[in-house]
């Protein structure tokens, strides 16, 4: 069975906001660069959201080894298609350091993020 990590995202910007989940960092300067999102969720001003990385897609199940990281990015983006990268903010990434199995990430009023591990 493998572990279970979670990434809470909060929306403290003043939009409606897709925020989608990658494994690698998108590259939003080359505009014809492919970028698939790996999950997506939408969330209101305010909204707390989840995202479960308990099932990385194939082939990379390498992704929640030893240290797990991914890259999060909210915009006009869906799960499993090419994303436009003039339509996202600057992806931030999520690494999980060891023993932690959730992250917080907080999207603030101005388009910056915030990252520190989740306590529960």
């Amino acid at each position: 069975m493998s572990t279970l990590y979670t990434i809470y995202v909060t929306n403290n910007s003043t939009a409606f906001e897709n925020f989608s989940i990658f494994q690698s960092q998108p590259d939003l300067s080359n505009l014809n660069g492919v970028n698939l999102a790996w999950l997506a969720k939408t969330g209101a001003p305010g909204e707390d959201l989840s995202f479960d990385l308990s099932d990385p897609p194939a082939p990379k199940d390498k992704l929640l080894e030893t240290q797990p990281k991914c890259w999060l990015a909210c915009g006009k983006l869906e799960p499993g298609t090419v994303t436009d990268p003039t339509q996202m903010t600057d992806p931030i990434e999520v690494v999980f350091p060891p023993g932690v199995h959730a992250m917080h990430v907080t999207l603030n009023p101005d388009s910056s993020w915030t990252v520190e591990p989740e306590f529960n």
